[in-house]
Order: C-alpha cells, then structure tokens, then sequence
C-alpha cells in the first residue's frame, strides 16, 4: 500500500505484468522490510511454549524451552542449576545470532518508513 501509484504506472508502461512487477519492483523495496518480519517472527517461534507442548506428545520431540521447563517441574523441588542455566545458554544463542547477523537489515526495516 506504500508503493507510488507512478511507480505501478511506470512498470505497467514497461510491459512488466504482475509477477515481474512483484519480483522486480516491489521485493527489493521490501527487502528490509522482510528482514525485519523474519527476525521478529523467528525469536516469537523460538520461544513458543504452549505450541510444542500440545503438539510434541514424545519427549524426544520437544524444543528446548520444553526441556528447561521440564527441568524446573523437579519432583522434589531441588533443580540442577547449572544443568538449567547451561540449556537456557543454548537456548539464547540462535536468537542472539540472528539478531546479531541481521541487525544491520533490522533496524533498516523498522526505521524506514519512505520507499
């Protein structure tokens, strides 16, 4: 909805239909804009918890914020610290990665609002 009028205009003169439009034209302009979605639906997936619980019923299947959690549900309340703060260690670093990999692109597209 962003997009210039003109600039749909100039492609459609072009001979450019909707796809070659929309692969050309609109896709690089939205680059940053999709590189910002990515990092903020990738931390959201990663931390979900109430998903992988009713889905992986095997505990061989369940994410890594399933397993801290079944650590800390400790039958008789002593929890393995070190044991669970080393998995949340794990468990951090795939989102600081790519926040760290894409933050260049990230605070582009949250920051840009003219095209």
């Amino acid at each position: 909805m962003t997009v210039p009028d003109e600039l749909v205009e100039a492609a459609r003169i072009d001979g450019a239909g909707p796809m070659r439009f929309f692969c050309d034209v609109l896709v690089p302009l939205s680059r940053t804009s999709i590189a910002a979605m990515f990092v903020i639906q990738f931390i959201y997936g990663w931390n979900q918890y109430l998903w992988p619980l009713l889905i992986a019923s095997d505990y061989q299947y369940q994410t890594i914020v399933l397993a801290i959690g079944r650590l800390m549900r400790a039958p008789d309340a002593f929890y393995e610290w070190p044991v669970v703060m080393g998995m949340a260690v794990l468990a951090l670093l795939p989102p600081v990665l790519v926040v760290v990999l894409m933050q260049r692109w990230f605070v582009k597209g949250l920051v840009e609002t003219e095209k």
